[in-house]
């Protein structure tokens, strides 16, 4: 039995030492292989969405690729080589400014660019406010990509021309007739456009003008009053003109009805006078005197003057007696 202060032995196994297994070095090889391919895959694929159409840049020979890619389409293309993307579809450029808006302290509307500035035939300042409607040629796109590295073609090209060809058709109209020309107008910049662009050797004409819709042609409001103006004057001249043309008209009726009234009762009298004389003529054939006939024809058509003015005749007998008088009632002859 063991005593205080004795070493009691302890006996403690030996556990067998742990060693990883060895990665062969093929292994690791092949991993890193599986990884660089993998990411050479994702640098080599590519999707292009639809409505664009891309091409390939070569950094180290600068080539552009000649066939593009049109979307939608998942494309391949060397590790270090990069993809330019191309819209082709239809896209617009609103160019516009509401003036009023920032008369009225609504700010600076504006679209896309502000409405093209341009001068009249007689030197008067306007505003065009214009949509153009555009598209570029799939074909056309390494061209354009060459010709615009940073494909900023819209604001080097398309603007400056779109400005340009506005301003010098708005110079050939005088300010006073341009309102109503305004269709006249934009089909000028529509051919103009379209005649330029397809003829521009940096696109190889692969940008097509669809169409251009002329929204509004500002002039000075200062200008705008003074053809209102004369437009209020014009209308109160032909006011005026019609005034007195129906006053002559009326005129000349009213002289008109006198002279036919006028011949009227001259005929009347001469019919009258021909049948007094008629009368005569006949008195006299059955045996009557002419100095006794007159007067009693003298005397008979005084009284039917008399009677058809409603006058009152006075009845004498050419004596001392009292004259009478009597009330003759007018009736027809």
């Amino acid at each position: 039995m063991p005593k205080d202060g004795d070493e009691i032995p302890v006996y403690i196994p030996e556990l067998p030492s742990y060693r990883p297994p060895r990665v062969g070095g093929w292994v690791i090889a092949l991993g890193v292989l599986v990884i660089v391919i993998i990411f050479l895959l994702f640098l080599s694929i590519y999707t292009v969405d639809l409505g664009y159409a891309a091409v390939t840049v070569d950094p180290f020979t600068s080539e552009v690729s000649k066939v593009p890619v049109v979307g939608p389409r998942i494309a391949f293309k060397a590790p270090w080589q990069q993809v330019k993307k191309v819209y082709i579809a239809t896209d617009a450029i609103h160019m516009w400014t509401d003036i009023n808006a920032a008369k009225l302290g609504l700010g600076s509307m504006v679209g896309e660019y502000p409405a093209i500035e341009a001068l009249t035939q007689d030197g008067l300042q306007a505003w065009v406010d214009l949509t153009v409607r555009w598209h570029i040629l799939p074909s056309a796109v390494p061209k354009i990509v060459e010709s615009y590295p940073a494909l900023d073609f819209e604001e080097k090209l398309i603007i400056p021309e779109i400005r340009k060809i506005t301003r010098d058709i708005v110079a050939n109209y005088k300010a006073a007739i341009i309102p109503e020309k305004r269709t006249e107008i934009g089909a000028k910049i529509l051919r103009a456009l379209k005649e330029v662009l397809s003829k521009d050797p940096s696109t190889d004409g692969g940008i097509i003008i669809d169409d251009v819709y002329v929204r509004n042609i500002k002039l000075p409001d200062k200008f705008l009053q003074a053809i209102q103006d004369k437009l209020t004057s014009q209308q109160r001249m032909i006011a005026a003109l019609y005034e007195r043309n129906r006053t002559i008209v009326l005129a000349n009726a009213s002289a008109m009805a006198k002279v036919l009234e006028a011949r009227g009762e001259a005929l009347s009298r001469i019919i009258i006078a021909n049948g007094t004389a008629q009368s005569i003529k006949l008195l006299i054939e059955v045996g009557g005197k002419p100095e006794d006939i007159i007067p009693l024809i003298v005397y008979l058509q005084g009284l039917k003057e008399i009677a058809a003015s409603n006058a009152t005749i006075i009845l004498t007998t050419g004596g001392q007696q009292v004259p009478v008088m009597l009330p003759i009632q007018g009736g027809k002859g």
